[in-house]
């Protein structure tokens, strides 16, 4: 298992006994080796959320010696364009505006903007504007994420900014 797939396994447990969603992890190259891991819950997270997590997850990367050598790790809320990185997430986020990047061009075309569809048939869908509807299996998608043009509309929705 990778280190990557270490730490999300870990990162998994964890943010299931504290009640949180285990939205993503991700290794950012550069000079030091940096863990990005997002979480989020009902309502948002808040800096107390992120700083608890982050110390005991970083407690137990560091018992487990998941990460060889030095590392930064970075526990954060996804934001408001959060990354979709599952079928569960595109079901929740429905009806709401997307952008989605594929692995392979179709038609010359890998990036998609527009209406997030339900999930269908472990498919994704997104209706962009001219209302053509386009449908890809999940193994396809790159990257997908939430696209926010009017931050207050969350705040009209009786939501938080997500």
């Amino acid at each position: 298992m990778g280190v990557k797939a270490e730490v999300r396994h870990l990162a998994l447990a964890l943010a299931e006994e504290e009640g949180l969603e285990l939205v993503d992890v991700e290794t950012v190259p550069g000079s030091r080796r940096t863990l990005r891991v997002l979480i989020d819950k009902p309502g948002g997270v808040k800096v107390s959320d992120c700083a608890r997590f982050s110390r005991r997850l970083a407690d137990c990367l560091d018992m487990n010696q998941t990460v060889p050598g030095p590392y930064q790790l970075e526990v954060s809320s996804p934001g408001i364009e959060r990354p979709l990185t599952s079928l569960d997430a595109v079901q929740r986020y429905a009806g709401r505006r997307v952008a989605v990047a594929t692995h392979e061009a179709r038609a010359g075309r890998r990036n998609y903007e527009g209406e997030l569809l339900s999930p269908s048939g472990g498919r994704a869908g997104v209706r962009t504007e001219d209302g053509q509807e386009h449908w890809f299996e999940w193994a396809e998608i790159k990257s997908a994420r939430l696209v926010v043009t009017d931050p207050w509309a969350e705040l009209r929705r009786g939501g938080e900014p997500r």
